[in-house]
């Protein structure tokens, strides 16, 4: 979840904010790192006590949520179908793709289209149309690119 940070700086940053917020229940801590959604879910996998005091917090358990942020596995079970289908909000940052290529300004030969990219409107096929057109502009250019 966390692809930019390292173990040890994931591992920092909650040494940081427990101990900042030593005084505040775990299920209080971390507002700033993650979504409250994706905390809710993180601390649900970690099994640990949300009502403990962060400064209670054993360095097993700290590590526990660092590999948890680090390393999470999910398995897709089941879709709910085309007729509760909905667009989805946030991805990568439109400033981080060439809009003539959809090739990323950071990887090379690596092209972005559709909702992967920060990119949503109005529902009436926008997000259909915008989907299409990245596609074909990533497939044409990503097709051109020397091996």
């Amino acid at each position: 979840m966390k692809p930019t940070l390292s173990f040890a700086q994931v591992d920092e940053i909650l040494r940081n904010d427990f101990e900042k917020n030593g005084h505040k229940n775990l299920s209080n801590c971390l507002a700033d790192f993650a979504s409250p959604k994706m905390l809710e879910l993180i601390f649900r996998l970690s099994q640990l006590d949300l009502a403990k005091h962060a400064s209670k917090l054993s360095k097993q358990e700290r590590l526990k949520l660092v590999g948890l942020f680090k390393k999470i596995e999910m398995t897709v079970e089941s879709l709910f179908g085309f007729e509760k289908a909905m667009v989805t909000s946030g991805g990568v940052s439109t400033k981080e793709i060439d809009s003539k290529t959809m090739q990323s300004k950071l990887i090379e030969n690596l092209y972005f289209a559709g909702e992967i990219m920060d990119v949503d409107g109005p529902t009436g096929g926008y997000n259909l149309q915008i989907c299409w057109a990245t596609g074909y502009v990533a497939g044409e250019n990503s097709a051109l690119t020397k091996q």
